[in-house]
């Protein structure tokens, strides 16, 4: 019994450090995700090329010396101008959005093998100290640089044991990401960040108040796509590697964490979508991981995984709007 408790202790455990290991990364892909198909009503189908850019620059950045927080900067960057190509050939050349993203992803393939080869060249000559007492970053994994100084603190400093390399990346997850919701929200509220989403909302009206819709496109799918690649970014760092299909179905993994938030937290105001955004990629992550850690399905039935998901998660959703409206109208036919 002991060694079942114990087994079962370990699983729970495994289950809620990859839940937030991983979901905290996807939750920044997800929010950039919402202010795209949802804010602008754009369906930007870049959204995997920017997340494996986010990754490639980090990654290379990171082995070059930079400092990992610098990376995460420049990976935005990275992923702020790819949105803007994007929102330029929708906008300026007059292709149509989902064609612009489809450019945009076949473009950022190219771009990001050529990034992974200097990648690879980098890492060839560096070896991996996973958790040891050296501290020269250029010769530490990319997991560890994220996390090493909070972790030395904790662990060292202040002797605590117990606390794993892993209990820090979540932590500084957790602020990164609470940061960056707060930052969304407060400029979504200035008079730029409302030409967006009123853009988004009713272009033709947005012209007429006098608003470029042009330059607010481009700009909400510059935001989005920065969004994107920070969560490429950190899921580089946490997991110490990337790869060139890493972004290979993300704008799935977005979508379907829109959905699980929404129909759990709601929708009535901007904070609570931006709440439920990063509750539904949490509530989504937290179910691939009890698949794996319970071996349930083997890691290569992972997408298949995924689409199943979004899949049920729509199904649901769509019979729940069809109750609401059935009981709406009867409720209208008996008043």
């Amino acid at each position: 019994m002991l060694v079942l408790a114990q087994t079962g202790w370990q699983i729970v455990t495994g289950i809620a450090l990859d839940t937030f290991s991983s979901g905290l990364p996807y939750a920044m892909l997800a929010l950039g995700i919402f202010l795209s198909y949802r804010i602008l009503d754009f369906a930007d189908l870049g959204a995997e090329g920017s997340f494996t850019l986010g990754g490639a620059v980090t990654a290379v950045l990171v082995y070059s010396g930079v400092n990992p927080f610098i990376a995460l900067l420049f990976a935005s960057v990275a992923g702020f101008f790819a949105g803007s190509v994007t929102g330029l050939l929708c906008t300026k050349l007059k292709i149509p959005a989902l064609l612009s993203g489809i450019i945009t992803m076949t473009a950022l393939f190219t771009i990001n093998l050529v990034i992974m080869g200097i990648y690879k060249a980098q890492t060839s000559s560096q070896p991996f100290n996973i958790l040891t007492s050296n501290t020269n970053y250029i010769t530490t994994s990319i997991g560890n640089r994220f996390y090493y100084s909070l972790y030395a603190f904790f662990n060292s400093t202040l002797g605590l044991s117990w606390f794993k390399p892993l209990y820090s990346a979540i932590l500084l997850l957790i602020v990164i990401t609470v940061a960056v919701m707060i930052i969304v929200y407060y400029f979504y509220g200035t008079e730029i960040g409302m030409g967006v989403r009123a853009t988004g909302m009713n272009g033709v009206m947005a012209r007429a108040q006098g608003i470029d819709t042009d330059n607010m496109t481009i700009l909400g799918l510059a935001i989005s796509n920065a969004l994107i690649s920070l969560g490429g970014g950190l899921s580089s760092q946490v997991s110490g590697s990337t790869s060139s299909n890493m972004g290979v179905g993300v704008l799935v993994i977005g979508l379907a964490s829109i959905i699980i938030g929404e129909a759990i937290v709601g929708r009535k105001t901007f904070k609570r979508n931006l709440i439920a955004v990063v509750v539904g990629a949490i509530i989504y992550y937290m179910i691939i991981s009890t698949v794996i850690n319970t071996g349930l399905l083997e890691p290569h039935y992972l997408k298949l995984l995924y689409a199943v998901l979004i899949v049920v998660v729509l199904v649901i959703s769509h019979i729940k709007k069809n109750k609401k409206q059935v009981i709406g109208g009867n409720g209208l036919a008996r008043d």
